[in-house]
């Protein structure tokens, strides 16, 4: 590209295109464990922040296995107090982040700035990172190096929270490469100094720690080394800020107490806890010192107008470098002391010319005290690393634990942290045990444990309830599947018949859809046998009533009709259609004819009609003629008819006619 003249070629990484997409432009900070650059993403035309890991920590496979976990982790939280990450990667072996890109300072520069913070002010920053610890907390991500460096103050909006999850990754790259365990010495908290350990909670003490500073311009026991910082965070509370500035009321030192509780117990229980705690404590402040600030000397700071994403990891002093983790012998331990970087300064200093001799006496004075300074600095440096090994190490760092199966979690771990004991909770189904109740701890109740040790507490749940699920209508293999996948068993099965549900198919459950039962209950059901056959019973020569009852005693449906019969007598069953011993099922339809008895006929009046005429209309009307002749029927008129016309008789009866 013609461009690329104008990038620093000092760093073989500006202007370099990383993974197709990202154009590094240029650096931006250079701390212990990553180079943060400013890159340009070319895919979606925005600025960000490229981290590039150092190539030392490269080396490990555990590593960058870690390092993509962790990124992974950071990522899941969205939030606007989090500095989000937008890729990863690895560059000439070399893992990176992609993150957010922020336009302003960091806390660490607006401390050296302003040299402390008012009440108001301080407690606003730590709202923010409460906020933002909250949300990750929520997501499982622990921080485990909260300081002023990791907090990002935008020209606008809250403040933001950067490399969350990073430390643990480096940490452990770390400790297992170089026997260093990496933390900020200063606002590190004391469980993760004993145990390397870290949880929400010990993210809310480096948060106290940070208050702290922020109200009186310096973290506690700020002027001693960092191993002598470590061991007051582990035998000594956290200094009142009052006892600094008298006028700090008492609701800040409560507060910052109930972060920097030694015993992870006895703090907040979570960032939630916290947040309504720095509420409280900001509602209580007198107007009369809401703006004031402590008087502390300011440090100008370069890095107070720089864009940046993420910690610079500048600081000069030696509350910020990685705390050795403690030797195993004496020796190496007096070594490790600041007593011995003092004595290579003094000899650093002594002069190189040769006395005179008036001197000599007065040198050889200083010398035998040197000597004198030096033999005294290693015998404390021998007790103390005698004592510590005792009680790291050696038969003083070993307890014994309390009483754990049978008792409630909170009571297990409130024993557990009283004698500095770290715990896991893990929960379990209990058919025994209710809820919130220890079923068995690894390592058990009653054993000798190093002080270190983390112990696996195993917590009921209770009974295993599962939700009944749906099985009308399934086969019965179905419905066994169906149930086993929900953790329950096929119990009883039984048949019946049913008009509406096909043969082999579940018509009922024992226990409803969606009921909750225990994991080992079993549920029972019924299975269709189809339509429940039936026999058509013998219906001819019953009364009409008599057939419909028996039709319908059987669950069938009566279907009579009726028919005109000479032979049977009116109301009783001529025949049946559907025929008698045949096989139908309830609800079906049994057809048969029921008598209306013979059917009658009005004989027609034909008085006075002619002899043919009176013939065609009887016998039109269904009637036999028989003729009784008066006078020989000389003048063929109908002079009677027997039965006489308008009488009803059966069809087909004999009408006797008189004709005259």
């Amino acid at each position: 590209m013609s461009d690329e003249k104008t990038y620093d070629q000092t760093d073989p990484l500006i202007g370099r295109l990383i993974d197709q997409r990202y154009r590094v432009t240029r650096r931006l900070a250079r701390g212990g464990m990553a180079t943060v650059y400013v890159a340009q993403d070319e895919r979606l035309e925005r600025p960000v922040a490229l981290k590039v890991m150092h190539p030392h920590l490269a080396e490990s496979d555990d590593f960058v296995e870690r390092f993509h976990r962790e990124a992974r982790a950071a990522a899941r939280i969205v939030h606007p107090g989090v500095v989000s990450v937008f890729d990863q990667g690895v560059v000439s072996g070399q893992g990176f982040l992609v993150m957010e890109l922020i336009d302003g300072t960091n806390l660490r520069a607006l401390l050296n700035a302003q040299g402390a913070f008012t009440i108001p002010q301080a407690l606003r920053y730590t709202t923010d990172i409460l906020e933002a610890l909250r949300a990750a907390h929520r997501m499982g991500v622990i921080h485990r190096d909260i300081k002023p460096e990791n907090i990002l103050v935008p020209t606008d909006g809250p403040a933001k929270v950067a490399d969350f999850g990073l430390a643990r990754a480096v940490s452990e790259g770390s400790t297992s490469a170089t026997g260093n365990m990496l933390g900020t010495v200063a606002y590190i908290a004391p469980e993760i100094v004993l145990t390397t350990e870290a949880n929400a909670r010990s993210d809310l003490y480096s948060v106290g720690i940070m208050l702290y500073e922020m109200l009186t311009g310096a973290v506690p026991w700020a002027d001693e080394s960092p191993l002598q910082i470590a061991s007051h965070h582990v035998s000594e509370d956290v200094p009142s800020p009052s006892a600094t500035l008298p006028w700090i009321p008492r609701e800040i030192d409560d507060l910052v107490a109930a972060l920097t509780a030694r015993n992870p117990a006895n703090r907040c229980a979570d960032a939630s806890d916290a947040l309504d705690l720095v509420a409280r404590a900001a509602a209580s402040i007198p107007f009369d010192i809401a703006n004031r600030r402590a008087e502390v000397a300011r440090e100008d700071s370069r890095s107070g107008s720089e864009t940046t994403a993420l910690n610079t990891e500048v600081m000069p002093t030696q509350l910020t470098q990685a705390m050795p983790v403690p030797a195993a012998t004496a020796v190496t331990t007096a070594t490790a002391l600041p007593a011995a970087t003092a004595v290579t300064t003094v000899h650093t200093s002594t002069s190189t010319e040769t006395p005179s001799a008036g001197e000599l006496p007065a040198k050889m004075s200083t010398r035998a005290i040197l000597l004198a300074v030096i033999a005294f600095l290693l015998i404390v440096a021998a007790s103390f690393g005698g004592s510590w090994w005792w009680t790291e190490y050696g038969p003083g760092s070993y307890l014994t634990m309390p009483t754990t199966t049978g008792r409630d979690l909170a009571d297990v771990q409130a024993d557990l942290g009283a004698i500095g004991l770290a715990s896991s909770v893990e929960e379990e189904f209990s058919d025994d045990v209710q809820s919130g109740i220890v079923t068995h701890s690894d390592p058990d109740g009653g054993s000798s444990v190093h002080k270190s040790t983390n112990v696996q507490l195993y917590v009921s749940k209770g009974i295993d309830m599962k939700d009944v699920p749906n099985v009308v209508g399934k086969g019965q293999d179905e419905a066994s599947r169906t149930l086993a996948d929900a953790g329950l068993a096929l119990g009883a099965v039984t048949d019946a018949y049913s008009e509406e549900v096909p043969p082999g198919q579940v018509i009922s459950q024992s226990v409803a859809a969606g009921t909750s039962l225990a994991h080992d209950s079993t549920v029972d059901v019924v299975l269709s046998k189809g339509r429940e056959p039936r026999t058509v019973p013998t219906l001819t020569g019953k009364g009409a009533s008599a057939a419909k009852s028996s039709i319908e005693a059987l669950g069938l449906v009566a279907s009579p009709t009726e028919a005109y019969s000479d032979t049977v007598p009116e109301g009783q069953v001529i025949s049946q259609q559907t025929r008698e011993g045949s096989t139908v099922y309830r609800g079906d339809s049994v057809s048969y004819t029921v008598s209306k008895g013979p059917e009658m006929v009005t004989v027609p009046d034909v008085v006075g009609l002619q002899r043919q005429e009176a013939h065609d209309k009887l016998e039109g009307a269904g009637f036999t003629v028989q003729e009784d002749l008066i006078l020989g029927g000389f003048f063929n008129t109908v002079r009677s008819s027997d039965p006489a016309g308008g009488s009803k008789v059966k069809k087909g009866s004999t009408v006797t006619i008189s004709i005259v």
